[in-house]
């Protein structure tokens, strides 16, 4: 016995220096508490009550000046001996500490409780009606899943708080949601870090239509490339139109720009790709570009493992090695099912040489399509430029620009059988006066550069026959809106005179603008 004592006042004498302070007094105990140095234990146990008690007595008082209170709960997980933690703007609390005395409303949930208070959950629907159900009978237990509520009596004194037992089954629910759903009933201006699905589902159990609509209004204002796929498959889950038509209509404006170079592209339905790409309203810089996307979604479905967006080589280089190995893709069983998105592209609009030859070597294509596609543009060709047009809208070729700055004037050269134009973005004398308008290039013009003649076919035809259509897409008071010149058809010419379209002026625009211009020669 005196051998022991020995050996532990040895240990404390060494480590007597390594002392630390407990608490707002000057207690002291050892760096590692050791099951002999039973004044360090009571020592922290005290230090724990004083804590406590000072929390408590802060809460209590911040409930009588009507402040904005900080929701509380408690984790029952926790161990019993561990001291209060303050993360954020929860409060983690022991679960063996005694409930506060102003409380009224213990809610279990999701492994936690939380300290309520009755006159706040009147916002709440279905808590409010869970409540009052409870003074009626004095004693209530309430067990609710997503779809159903029922009630079981369990003994409780009338001096206890009331304590209600809310089961959740929807994974979308966690703690923290359910945590800032709770929060709003004292504080409605309480904002999350991301409004997601989860602040809807929880709204929806608790009976708060208040913060389900304003959910709703944030993820209508806060759509991108990160959350487009997520929040349009939430407006399909509760049937919010405004939201779903939110997503679409962002889709049709950045599809090819912002999407295509994204990882969450993988994340886009087959449905709702195919819609977008069917819609009329469908912005894209070039119809190539429009091509690049769609292969970059198929391959992201193939692969869905990659974490890294790939290149476009290595796409390419997918799909060849594929081809090499069973065939062209779309014949494949793998790829029957991609056929519908690829018909919907305007491909006879991938008019460039070296794109024509990358598609012919990716072996992508039924040789049925590539001797269409080629066919058309040889006989095209053949005929001084006449397209057969039988649809306007699907058979015109497609270039955009976007205008990003208000002082900013876009100019984009492109050439069309042998045909070079300039297609014009200008701002006039106001700020928000735009005009547009395109240009016949001569061979003599200095924008046509002389590889344009050695690469590129040029045709010497004196006048040309077209048809254009110029379509602005401005935000205007927070809501996109669409202006069109509609078909105009013009003979242009190689005298300066008659080598210019008329401008198309658009007053009242906000930046960003996305133009397109939609070109056919029609037959002669």
């Amino acid at each position: 016995m005196y051998k022991t004592i020995a050996i532990v006042c040895s240990i404390d004498r060494m480590q007597a220096g390594q002392r630390k302070q407990v608490g707002h007094t000057n207690r002291r105990q050892l760096t590692s508490l050791l099951d002999c140095d039973l004044l360090g234990q009571a020592q922290v146990e005290r230090a724990m009550r004083a804590d406590i008690r000072t929390s408590r007595k802060t809460t209590k008082k911040g409930l009588e000046n009507n402040l904005n209170l900080t929701l509380c709960y408690a984790s029952v997980t926790m161990p019993p001996m561990e001291s209060p933690l303050c993360h954020g703007s929860l409060n983690y609390h022991n679960p063996v500490c005694p409930i506060a005395p102003d409380t009224d409303v213990i809610l279990e949930c999701l492994g936690s409780i939380w300290e309520l208070h009755y006159p706040y959950l009147t916002k709440a629907v279905t808590l409010a009606e869970l409540c009052e159900g409870s003074q009626k009978q004095g004693t209530t237990q309430l067990q609710d899943t997503a779809d159903t509520k029922r009630l079981r009596r369990t003994r409780r004194t009338v001096t206890s708080p009331t304590i209600l037992q809310l089961s959740v089954k929807e994974p979308s629910v966690t703690k923290e949601t359910l945590s800032f759903a709770l929060r709003t009933l004292y504080s409605p201006s309480q904002c999350p870090e991301h409004w997601e699905e989860g602040i809807l589902s929880t709204a929806t159990i608790l009976g708060l239509p208040h913060l389900f609509q304003r959910c709703l209004n944030e993820m209508v204002q806060k759509i991108s490339s990160v959350t487009v796929c997520d929040f349009h498959h939430v407006s399909y889950k509760y049937k919010d139109t405004i939201l779903q038509r939110a997503c679409e209509r962002w889709l049709e404006l950045h599809l090819v720009t912002h999407l295509s170079c994204h990882i969450n592209l993988r994340d886009l339905p087959f449905d709702l790709l195919l819609k977008t790409l069917r819609c009329p309203r469908l912005f894209v810089s070039s119809e190539y570009e429009l091509l690049k996307t769609v292969l970059l979604w198929v391959y992201l479905q193939i692969n869905p493992n990659d974490q890294i967006l790939p290149s476009h080589s290595a796409v390419i280089t997918f799909f060849s090695n594929c081809s090499l190995k069973a065939g062209i893709f779309l014949e494949q069983p793998i790829g029957q099912k991609y056929t519908v998105l690829f018909q919907a592209l305007h491909l006879h609009g991938i008019t460039e040489w070296h794109h024509l030859e990358e598609i012919q070597q990716i072996n992508l294509f039924p040789q049925s399509w590539l001797l269409l596609i080629f066919s058309r543009h040889y006989y095209t060709l053949q005929r001084g430029g006449d397209m057969s047009l039988t649809d306007f809208s699907t058979d015109a070729i497609r270039f955009g620009m976007i205008i990003k700055n208000e002082s900013q004037s876009c100019i984009q050269t492109i050439g069309l059988y042998g045909f070079y134009f300039i297609l014009k973005s200008t701002g006039l004398d106001t700020s928000d006066t735009y005009g547009f308008s395109l240009e016949r290039l001569r061979h003599w013009d200095p924008e046509l550069s002389s590889d344009s003649f050695m690469t590129c076919p040029f045709s010497m035809v004196a006048e040309r026959h077209m048809r254009y259509q110029i379509t602005v897409q401005s935000c205007i008071n927070q809501e996109w809106q669409v202006f069109s010149s509609g078909p105009i058809n013009q003979k242009f010419t190689l005298r300066k005179r008659f080598c210019k379209s008329q401008m198309y002026k658009l007053k009242g625009l906000c930046v960003p603008i996305l133009v397109t211009f939609a070109l056919a020669f029609p037959s002669s």
